[in-house]
């Protein structure tokens, strides 16, 4: 049984759930987040918060971290060294110069009465570092695919959408305006979905990959209320024995961003978090 989490997702979330801890100086002003904006400033600029954020926080690559440890742990790509003392694992991120970026951990020692997660981060360090050779080989990236064509929306198939999961389920995802015009909400997404496959056959980029729940599904935009702007991603999910997408929810932008980073750093043509 592994771990629910690489660190702490919510403020009671239980040490033990925790894969690691990463710590701040809190006594010298650093901020929760000041960990990750070392990492920020060490990989390949990425917009890590949302507009909606409403301070920084590198909300989106704590969200990334975290799913990447998780599948990483699940394809059992994390090293160890011979010791059992250090852990370390690839993040999948890459320096300005193309190096991959790693994460260090060493191992808590436990003291009576103290909860804290089983490691404790040590360092982000590239290619390069030293603190990489107690590990037997450098660790691999993050998979996520074996067969490409999940990442290609196949204009072949139908389009089968669940508008009552959408409109209200949902419901509060929809513009404001729309939530509380059931009739005129459905006819804005059924007017949009008659022109997406078009659209699709003119840019195959719309469609993009994210991963949830263990599989590859597609984001599609879904303009409502601006024909230059999405305002939601539908999330399209491959049925291969019937040759149909069934369109199961909708996500707002912050959220897909985060599926979709996952996966890869995505194009922001329409999906801006």
């Amino acid at each position: 049984m592994g771990y629910a989490a690489l660190m702490a997702m919510y403020k009671d979330q239980k040490p033990e759930e925790c894969f690691a801890r990463f710590s701040f100086d809190g006594r010298k002003g650093e901020p929760f987040w000041a960990p990750y904006k070392k990492l920020a400033a060490m990989a390949k600029p990425e917009p890590w918060d949302s507009r909606s954020d409403k301070e920084i926080s590198y909300s989106i690559l704590r969200y990334y971290l975290n799913n990447t440890f998780l599948r990483l742990q699940q394809l059992d790509f994390i090293k160890y060294s011979a010791d059992g003392t250090k852990a370390c694992f690839n993040t999948g991120l890459q320096t300005r110069n193309e190096n991959d970026i790693f994460a260090v951990f060493y191992k808590y020692v436990k003291l009576n009465n103290i909860k804290n997660p089983d490691w404790g981060f040590h360092a982000f360090v590239d290619s390069y570092s030293s603190l990489l050779k107690d590990f037997n080989g450098k660790p691999e990236i993050a998979t996520y695919y074996s067969d490409t064509s999940d990442l290609v929306f196949d204009l072949s198939y139908d389009i089968e959408i669940n508008y009552d999961h959408i409109l209200d389920t949902n419901k509060e995802r929809l513009p404001p305006e729309l939530q509380e015009n059931r009739q005129l909400a459905l006819t804005s997404i059924k007017g949009e979905i008659e022109f997406l496959k078009e659209r699709i056959r003119r840019n195959y980029k719309i469609a993009i990959p994210h991963w949830y729940d263990d599989r590859v599904q597609l984001l599609l935009p879904l303009r409502l209320l601006d024909n230059s702007k999405a305002d939601l991603a539908l999330v399209a999910d491959k049925d291969k024995s019937r040759k149909i997408y069934r369109i199961i929810t909708v996500l707002n932008m912050k959220m897909a961003y985060i599926d979709a980073r996952i996966i890869c750093c995505p194009d922001q043509s329409w999906l801006i978090p």
